[in-house]
């Protein structure tokens, strides 16, 4: 939990809007002020002194001053988020006025994003006032403390489990993939990896297959000529006809009806 101490603004560094439009992953580094990076689109991938994280839509992680950071995977193109780097006060500075999580999942994400859009504003010149970065800082770490008083927030990932997330991503549009495969590939009884899966994500691990095919699926169908059933067999489904049941039960569309919506706005690769 990071302490908020409010007995003068907190000093603001820097701050941005990263957004790539392609495949990327964040520098290796050694931190030497404290930064917070809040999730926008797609998932952040950050292992921080060892300990492995997930920034999702709404989600807030606090990297410390000291800590060596990197990225251990490659977030899909789209991915977005808000940094801020700031220092952190003298822990003697005055009573502690509330906690923070170092890792969390707001409950009431625009505020949030508000008040980073207006703190950007102001960290670059927005405001003729010198110190309208600091305070525009300070009542965002007061939004989050006030957001999050009730929360545990969430624990990073265990190496095992990024490892095992790694892997389903890599087979799982293989034809066999399956639960049963993937427990086995990682020496788990099927039945706990389920459960296990589901405890930490709150949904099955064979959701999280189904979600891995459909996003290739939406891709290969909005950005190539391939045909419907070229489509399925590289996402490891022979049949078009049972392709087709399968996407649209998950995306509420056929697969041709999807494609047609995209024609307009998506360059084909091939």
């Amino acid at each position: 939990m990071l302490p908020l101490l409010l007995k003068e603004p907190y000093r603001l560094h820097m701050g941005g809007h990263f957004l790539s439009d392609e495949s990327w992953s964040h520098m290796e580094r050694t931190l030497t002020d404290c930064e917070l990076i809040i999730g926008v689109a797609g998932v952040v991938f950050l292992e921080a002194d060892g300990l492995l994280y997930e920034v999702r839509e709404g989600d807030i992680l606090f990297l410390l001053p000291g800590e060596h950071q990197r990225g251990y995977r490659l977030s899909s193109p789209g991915v977005s988020f808000y940094w801020f780097h700031f220092a952190l006060p003298d822990p003697s500075a005055g009573e502690v006025s509330g906690r923070i999580p170092r890792h969390a999942s707001c409950p009431h994400p625009n505020r949030v994003h508000i008040l980073a859009r207006q703190l950007l504003h102001a960290a670059n010149g927005g405001y003729s006032i010198a110190q309208a970065g600091d305070y525009f800082l300070t009542c965002l770490l007061i939004e989050l403390a006030e957001q999050l008083h009730n929360s545990e927030g969430l624990g990073a990932l265990s190496p095992e489990l990024a490892t095992l997330l790694e892997w389903t991503r890599l087979h799982a549009l293989d034809r066999d993939i399956s639960v049963e495969k993937i427990a086995a590939q990682m020496g788990y009884n099927k039945d706990y990896l389920s459960r296990m899966f589901k405890r930490r994500f709150g949904s099955g691990l064979l959701g999280y297959i189904h979600t891995i095919k459909l996003e290739e699926a939406k891709e290969l169908l909005a950005s190539t000529r391939l045909q419907v059933k070229e489509v399925a067999a590289r996402v490891g489904i022979d049949d078009d006809k049972q392709f087709a049941k399968w996407f649209k039960r998950l995306s509420g569309t056929t697969p041709t009806e999807y494609r047609l919506a995209f024609s307009r706005t998506r360059l084909n690769k091939v």
